[in-house]
């Protein structure tokens, strides 16, 4: 889950900012193809997150600024009936918002004049929330957002049968040149080579 939004991150209380000038504008992603599922990653716009995803992919250091959050542990902030609304100066529309309340650090504050435009980030951290309650913590691995994970699968699907080890085993045949003696000594436990 991915989108342009308006965020806070620097300061302990949950309430909306009194200005909307006091929001930052980043692309936030929600796990996503280069993170955990449950991280949330910050960039300065789309164009910069295309960066890091084609940096990371390369096995380059990323030269994008990313502000990264864990939401292991974390809680949705008065989350029952979904974002709560803002209202600024100037602005033609009230602004939803809702807070994430991580185990360290302040909570985060992520907004959107556009409800439909918050909905997925919002649902993708709901979504990773649920899993930890439910105990899937474990379910990382499996995630698709771990790069290492869909490669893994692939592998695992390609390799063909394995074979019945049949060329390791002795290879017998009734109707083998052996002699008779050989057929009796191997019926009485004997082994002939």
């Amino acid at each position: 889950a991915e989108g342009e939004h308006m965020v806070k991150y620097d300061t302990k209380t949950t309430a909306a900012p009194k200005s909307a000038k006091e929001w930052k504008p980043k692309y936030v992603v929600v796990g996503g193809i280069i993170a955990q599922p449950w991280v949330i990653n910050m960039y300065r716009s789309k164009a910069e997150y295309d960066i890091a995803v084609i940096e990371t992919q390369a096995r380059q250091s990323v030269s994008v600024k990313v502000k990264r959050f864990d939401l292991q542990m974390a809680k949705l902030e008065n989350d029952w009936q979904g974002p709560q609304i803002c209202k600024y100066k100037n602005k033609l529309h009230p602004w939803k918002y809702f807070v994430v309340i991580p185990a360290n650090g302040n909570p985060i504050k992520i907004s959107s004049p556009n409800h439909t435009q918050l909905k997925p980030v919002h649902e993708g951290i709901r979504r990773v929330l649920l899993s930890q309650q439910r105990g899937g913590g474990d379910d990382r691995a499996l995630s698709n957002n771990d790069p290492s994970a869909p490669t893994i699968r692939i592998q695992q699907r390609q390799q063909p049968p394995r074979l019945q080890d049949q060329y390791n085993a002795p290879q017998r045949s009734e109707h083998s040149s052996e002699g008779g003696s050989s057929r009796r000594n191997r019926s009485r436990g004997f082994e002939t080579f």
